[in-house]
C-alpha cells in the first residue's frame, strides 16, 4: 500500500469519525493537507468528508457535511466558496463502449469552481465543468455544462435562471 494512501485513510478516519461535526477546523485542514490535498487557510470542513480525486480548495471556504469527490480526476475550488452538504463532484467517467460493455475506457475529468461561489446541498457536478466566479447553484441541481460568472443556475440539468449583480 502506498504511503499517500495510508495518510489519506488516517486523515479520513480522524476527520470523519473523531472530528466529524466538531469545530476543530484548523486541525482537520492540517490533517487533509498532510494527506495530499491542498486546503487553504480559514477553510472549514464540517465532515464527514471523502475524496479520491486530486483536490484543491482555496482560502476561507465552507465545506458542508458529506462532501464527496469521486473518481481520479481533479477538483479545484476557489476562495470564499460555500459548498453545501452532500455535494458530489464526479471526476471519473467513461467513454461509451461497445455493445458488450457500454462503460468503455476510463476518463479523468477536471472540475473548477470560481471564487465566491455558493453550491447548494445535494448538487452533483459531472464532466469537465467550470462554474464561474460569484455563482449560485441551487440545491439538488446537476451541473453538466459550464456556468458563466455571476450566474444563478438550477435544475437537472442545471440551466441559467438569471444573471447576478457582480
Amino acid at each position: 500500500m502506498k504511503l499517500k494512501t495510508l495518510y489519506r485513510r488516517h486523515a479520513f478516519f480522524w476527520v470523519n469519525h473523531l472530528y466529524a461535526g466538531m469545530s476543530n477546523y484548523e486541525h482537520k485542514r492540517k490533517l487533509l493537507n498532510r494527506a495530499g490535498f491542498s486546503i487553504g487557510k480559514g477553510t472549514r470542513i464540517v465532515g464527514p468528508f471523502y475524496s479520491s480525486a486530486e483536490l484543491t480548495i482555496g482560502k476561507n471556504c465552507w465545506i458542508g457535511k458529506n462532501f464527496c469527490g469521486n473518481g481520479n480526476g481533479t477538483i479545484e475550488i476557489g476562495n470564499n466558496c460555500d459548498i453545501g452538504p452532500e455535494v458530489i463532484f464526479q471526476t471519473g467517467d467513461h467513454m461509451i463502449g461497445e455493445v458488450n460493455q457500454r462503460a468503455g475506457q476510463g476518463v479523468k475529468r477536471t472540475q473548477k469552481v470560481g471564487n465566491g461561489t455558493w453550491i447548494g446541498g445535494r448538487t452533483t457536478v459531472i464532466g469537465d465543468t467550470t462554474i464561474g466566479n460569484g455563482c449560485v447553484i441551487a440545491g439538488c441541481s446537476c451541473v453538466i455544462h459550464d456556468v458563466p460568472d455571476n450566474t444563478l443556475a438550477a435544475g437537472v440539468p442545471a440551466e441559467k435562471k438569471k444573471n447576478l449583480t457582480p
